[in-house]
């Protein structure tokens, strides 16, 4: 069959100039017998020779041209049409998709016949099916398989839809929840005020959490209350307005925070037994010092027997008589003083000495602490325990303990520049800072300005004190680190000369150093330099 007989300008008309591929194919010879100038076109044929040679492996991806011709001709006895969507392949490579459809040419007086090929492209058509079930795909991950329960309603309070964590979470089968009402899912109690806050919400609905600080309860398929968070949002679609709960089951947050509270009662309770065995052990210590001071002058006989630790025996020996004395003299003073002011109106008075009281007693413990630093550290029993520290956090929480300290019109000025993080111990930091701070403060007079500066960098952390103080000499600057080791012109202040030696040691730990620069009545600066490489 060919188009020779055919009326030509029909022919050209109805084929050659058809937007679709149009051929007639041949099953016997297994050739086309004619493809229009759009299937030579969409395949970068430039003749029906070319075509034959290219269509020999067969018109689709998929299969062979044998297999194609068997799956039509079966098609065809008993259908008019084959018709398919398929991948298909140009001679340089480029893939689309496209839909074949194939009609038998019944020949007169015959039972043979050929076929009628058309294939349009479908490209954009398939593309648009890909996003969609990809949009289906999404819309399934994000809604069905979310981690929280989702319940939409129409405008009349009916469930239309819900997830399958909503139906697991309430006990219900999927899809039972759909078209009953919204109060299904509440306290029955609650079902009519319920209803009124819904149709509020309904006529001026807004995204926002509901009952924001109250105590919410859902009600399960078999009568189960528990305790859950609940956000509101609404959306418009084809003129009907949908509104949607997200729900949380939060009953083992509550349990949570139930212990939580549980436990912090209990804590309290602990603080307070602490306070009163600090109280008792305080009062322990006044006594014990109260021996150690008359027995100093057996003590320091006993220690001059040593000579090597004798000096350094007998410095501690004297620096803490001098230093215990002090506190002492002011609590046993004032106890004795209490007792003269019996009447109650005197009460301001009583209070006077119980105030001195206690900054004695906190002092001598501020002393011990020192001595038992020492100790600790001589035997190597404190050892650097890393974590992460927020600078500015710990440096203004240490500076407002320290606060208590300052004298008339001093003032603490904190600097920060770099990162704000880095992994030491943050205990020990904090007790360089308190003992670099109370040095400061008690070098330096009132009205003065101590100002702390932190800088953390990629290779290490620097933390400086600058005061306006009475400065140190550069005799005294060799020995500062020593062991109760005092300058020259602070010996009408109180302390004990471990200050500094307890801040190297403890800079030693963290891989650090201290350096100092001081000029007398110009002030000092205590520099700590930590490397983090």
């Amino acid at each position: 069959m060919n188009c020779t007989s055919l009326d030509q300008q029909l022919c050209h008309v109805a084929l050659e100039n058809s937007p679709l591929f149009v051929g007639i194919y041949n099953p016997d010879t297994h050739k086309f017998v004619y493809l229009n100038k759009t299937g030579l076109k969409m395949f970068e044929l430039d003749n029906l020779e070319q075509a034959n040679d290219f269509f020999l492996e067969g018109l689709r991806n998929n299969e062979s041209l044998i297999q194609w011709e068997l799956q039509v001709s079966e098609h065809l006895k008993t259908s008019a049409e084959f018709c398919i969507d398929d991948s298909f392949t140009s001679p340089s490579g480029t893939k689309f998709w496209g839909r074949i459809r194939v009609k038998l040419l019944q020949e007169p007086d015959t039972a043979k016949g050929h076929w009628l090929v058309n294939l349009s492209d479908i490209q954009s058509e398939k593309h648009t099916q890909i996003q969609f079930s990809e949009g289906e795909a999404r819309f399934e991950a994000l809604f069905m398989h979310a981690a929280m329960g989702i319940v939409m309603m129409d405008k009349s309070s009916k469930i239309v839809l819900t997830n399958r964590y909503a139906n697991a979470l309430f006990g219900y089968e999927t899809n039972e929840l759909l078209g009953m009402p919204i109060e299904t899912l509440l306290p029955t109690a609650l079902s009519e005020t319920h209803r009124q806050h819904t149709e509020k919400y309904l006529h001026k609905p807004q995204i926002r959490p509901m009952g924001i600080g109250l105590d919410l309860k859902a009600r399960k398929k078999d009568g189960t209350l528990f305790s859950v968070e609940i956000s509101l949002s609404f959306f418009e679609q084809n003129g009907n307005q949908y509104f949607i709960s997200f729900i949380n089951d939060i009953t083992y947050k509550k349990k949570i925070e139930m212990e939580m509270i549980l436990k912090n009662q209990e804590i309290k309770k602990l603080n307070e037994s602490l306070e009163q065995e600090v109280m008792n052990r305080t009062n322990a210590l006044v006594e014990t010092l109260k021996d150690l001071e008359e027995s100093k002058q057996e003590l320091e006989l006993a220690l001059s027997k040593e000579k090597e630790l004798g000096e350094l025996k007998s410095r501690f020996v004297a620096m803490a008589s001098h230093e215990f004395r002090t506190p002492l003299t002011a609590i046993l003073s004032s106890a004795s003083l209490i007792a003269k002011y019996p009447k109650t109106e005197e009460q301001e008075k009583r209070e006077k000495h119980l105030h001195r009281i206690k900054s004695a007693v906190s002092n001598l413990t501020d002393i011990l602490e020192e001595f038992l630093s020492v100790g600790k550290l001589e035997e190597g029993k404190i050892e650097a325990h890393l974590a992460l520290v927020e600078i500015p956090e710990l440096v203004n929480d240490t500076l407002a303990d320290v606060s208590n300290l300052l004298k008339k019109n001093q003032n603490l000025r904190f600097e920060h520049s770099g990162e704000n993080e880095f992994i030491t111990d943050k205990s020990l930091l904090r007790k360089i800072i308190i003992n670099l701070c109370s040095n400061a403060i008690k070098f330096s007079g009132e009205s003065s300005c101590i100002t702390i500066r932190t800088e953390k960098s990629s290779s290490h952390f620097v933390l400086s004190v600058q005061d306006e103080g009475i400065g140190i000499s550069e005799e005294d600057q060799k020995h500062l680190f020593d062991r109760f080791f005092r300058g020259v012109n602070v010996t009408n202040i109180q302390g004990t000369g471990l200050g500094l030696h307890i801040v190297a040691k403890y800079t030693e730990l963290l891989g650090g150093k201290v350096s100092i620069s001081s000029k007398l009545n110009q002030g000092t600066t205590v520099t700590v330099q930590l490397d983090l490489a």
